[in-house]
């Protein structure tokens, strides 16, 4: 039995980091996109369009592996944003 009990303890592997599939990242901003390009205004709060831009797209975009893929589905989401903005 170990005299210390901090030795239980110093061998345990780092846990895995989560890693999203990409699919599933994709197939999650086509959704917001269709919603967006269906929508005459804005499909959703004003609270969870600001929760989108400020939080959701940005971190979605950071998860695809392509920097030219993820930039492709910003100019796509952006050019919506800004229809539904009215601009």
């Amino acid at each position: 039995m170990p005299t210390d009990q901090l030795e239980l303890f110093a061998e345990a592997p780092a846990p895995a980091a989560y890693v999203p599939d990409a699919l599933h990242v994709r197939n999650r901003l086509e959704d917001m996109l269709e919603q967006m390009q269906g929508a005459a205004s804005w499909p959703w709060p004003a609270v969870t369009v600001r929760l989108y831009r400020e939080t959701v797209w940005p971190y979605l975009l950071g998860l695809l592996p392509d920097a030219e893929e993820a930039a492709s589905w910003r100019r796509r989401i952006e050019a919506q944003a800004a229809r539904l903005d009215g601009g």
